[in-house]
């Protein structure tokens, strides 16, 4: 009896994790503002963590009926008169946004199981950059050494700029190995 009690918490603790791996975490970690912020390293962003700084952001935002040079004269006079929808908010996301750091993470380390690969995502929305500097985690996903990926991802300054939640959760998706 004891022995299917485990597997039970087992089987929920992996479906759990594998749940929380996803674009709808990275949603929910970035939050969703509809008017332009600076971010945690001074850089102009709007709607759920878009970089007002990609070469693309004009021609992103034109494409909504925003101008990006109005939504930046929000973020340096602190006022909300150039915001958009939450729609826009969260189609900016799917379309633009988490394709380009999912796109980083399938090149940092190709062929990672869901949650994992969803974990790197999560982090590489913080730019393909900062993902890319986890030299030594790249070397334990490639072994599959999930404890050891984890343990990288835990011991960086990534992790303790963004919440313990976020970096949590981002562990436990990758030492899943699933």
């Amino acid at each position: 009896m004891m022995m299917m009690h485990s597997l039970y918490f087992l089987v929920f603790l992996v479906v759990s994790i594998a749940s929380e791996c996803s674009l709808r975490q990275t949603k929910l970690n970035e939050g969703t503002r509809l008017c332009c912020y600076y971010d945690t390293k001074r850089i102009p962003t709007i709607g759920v963590g878009f970089n007002l700084q990609r070469k693309d952001a004009e021609q992103v935002l034109r494409s909504y009926g925003v101008k990006k040079e109005n939504v930046l004269n929000d973020c340096m006079s602190s006022t909300r008169k150039s915001c958009i929808t939450d729609y826009q908010a969260t189609d900016i996301f799917k379309n633009y946004a988490y394709p380009e750091a999912s796109a980083c993470a399938a090149s940092y380390a190709p062929g990672m199981p869901t949650s994992v690969h969803a974990a790197l995502t999560d982090v590489a929305f913080a730019g393909c950059g900062t993902l890319k500097g986890f030299v030594k985690m790249r070397a334990a996903l490639y072994k599959n050494d999930w404890k050891s990926a984890s343990n990288e991802l835990k011991n960086s300054v990534w992790c303790k700029d963004v919440k313990s939640n976020r970096c949590n959760l981002n562990m436990a998706c990758i030492a899943s190995g699933n």
